[in-house]
């Protein structure tokens, strides 16, 4: 069988072997052992295995049945489809794709031989976002416009859009009053949405929630005109994250790195 994914984790194995986790095509995360895949040996071999870069990998068939609902899987044969030249290079960018990957790790549920199917593409959407966010991202440093506020502050708009917590953007969680037509509106992480402030007396953030309804609307390639985005914003949307999955913001250790 045949997988096609991100590489979202490794780890080193033994001498020269690594686990390493993709992040398949259908959004499931599937981990694979890979002999030989820390490169190295007598003809001083790369790995092809870098975080970020898109893998093909062929499963070898293995002669001992293994328990239904394993999770390892045995690489025969792998092929790296796409990688990134450039984020290596900036620090920011840098520590933003480990945060994407850390994030993406909380969320993606685990592809298990003979239960999973790997052409259900119920969950693809987390692997659209992933995939468009790292492609988009070499692409503005290609074009020296790379702004990590406003690639961070997207990929989590989109990404909370495809799980399904978005927060109501259109009416106030208090009094169902249209949050267009308040004179302010505010955003309270904790309880997961948009008030207005004759209900919730805080400074306006009108603008957080426009930009949280055009982030979603606007396509991956049109990043560009996704504009005033703020690293202020981007923390509230991952606190928001965090509350939904019952985690602490510092437990994504990229986000001390970003947010430092």
């Amino acid at each position: 069988m045949v997988f096609e994914g991100i590489v979202t984790n490794k780890v080193a194995y033994k001498e020269r072997d690594l686990i390493v986790r993709l992040l398949l095509r259908n959004g499931l995360a599937g981990s694979f052992y890979v002999y030989g895949g820390q490169g190295g040996g007598k003809n001083h071999k790369p790995t092809i295995y870098e975080l970020g870069s898109m893998m093909k990998v062929m499963v070898k068939e293995q002669r001992i049945q293994k328990v239904e609902g394993s999770d390892l899987m045995i690489a025969a044969e792998s092929q790296r489809l796409w990688n990134s030249e450039l984020v290596r290079h900036d620090v920011q960018a840098y520590y933003l794709t480990c945060l994407y990957f850390e994030i993406i790790n909380k969320v993606a549920m685990t592809f298990q031989q003979g239960i999973s199917h790997y052409e259900d593409g119920e969950n693809d959407g987390i692997f659209s976002v992933l995939s468009n966010a790292l492609f988009h991202l070499e692409k503005a440093l290609v074009a020296k416009e790379f702004s990590a506020e406003q690639h961070l502050n997207l990929f989590l708009i989109k990404l909370l859009f495809h799980l399904g917590i978005m927060p109501d953007t259109e009416n106030c969680g208090f009094c169902s009053t249209s949050l267009m037509d308040a004179a302010g509106v505010s955003f309270i992480t904790t309880e997961g949405q948009f008030n207005c402030t004759t209900c919730a007396p805080a400074e306006n953030e009108k603008g957080f929630l426009l930009r949280i309804k055009f982030g979603y609307q606007t396509k991956y390639q049109d990043y560009q005109q996704f504009t005033g985005a703020s690293f202020y914003e981007a923390d509230k949307l991952i606190q928001f994250f965090c509350h939904h999955f019952q985690l602490k913001p510092m437990e994504l250790k990229s986000y001390k790195l970003l947010f430092k």
